[in-house]
Order: structure tokens, then C-alpha cells, then sequence
């Protein structure tokens, strides 16, 4: 998604696109409940489930917020919530958040 926004309804004004609270939703169940190890996008959650354990929940929804609605990039809002030194896990959340909102914007009815 480089050079344009995320397709969130707090970055396009569309209703009928997935709220960043919806993507944290996602995010957070799924690292409380991974996907089986022998599904294709497991590893998305199995990011975000050692993000959350490494600096808890709020890292993780600063992380996606950061990345998802304020432009950061992964690696910057990374630095910004888990730490100078713990930007990798920014950088697999946010990689991880962009799957989530793909995933619920291609469950959605609408996704114009």
C-alpha cells in the first residue's frame, strides 16, 4: 500500500470500510487465539501474540494506530510504541494489521 492511504474508515470517510477499532479487535483476538500452524497467514498472528506478550495490548494498538491511521511507517511507529530498540515488532504488526484490514475489507459487503 505504499504511496496511499489505508483503506480505514477513519482515513477515507467511507462507512463502508473497516474501522481501525475493528482491525485492533482482530488483531488482539487473534494473538489471544492464533490460527492453526498449518494456515497459510498463521504467522500474522503469532506476530502480533509476541508483540502483546513482549509490551502488552496498548503497544500493540499504538503500533497499528500509528501505522494505520497517523502515515507512520511500520518501522517508525514500531520505535514509537514498543521502543528505540524494539522496532521489529512495529514492523510485524503493522505487516500484520495491513493482512487484518485486507482480510475484513474482503469479508465485507461493500469494498469500494
Amino acid at each position: 500500500m505504499a504511496g496511499e492511504e489505508y483503506r480505514v474508515r477513519e482515513n477515507t470517510g467511507n462507512p463502508a470500510h473497516p474501522s481501525i477499532e475493528d482491525v485492533i479487535d482482530l488483531a488482539l483476538a487473534r494473538a489471544a487465539e492464533p490460527r492453526p500452524p498449518d494456515h497459510p497467514e498463521e504467522y500474522f498472528d503469532r506476530y502480533v501474540q509476541d508483540a502483546v506478550e513482549h509490551a502488552g495490548e496498548a503497544a500493540v494498538e499504538q503500533s497499528i494506530r500509528l501505522s494505520l491511521t497517523e502515515g507512520l511507517t511500520h518501522r517508525m511507529a514500531g520505535r514509537e510504541a514498543f521502543g528505540h530498540d524494539d522496532y521489529l515488532h512495529g514492523i510485524n504488526v503493522g505487516v500484520a494489521a495491513t493482512a487484518y484490514l485486507r482480510e475484513l475489507r474482503d469479508d465485507s459487503p461493500t469494498t469500494a
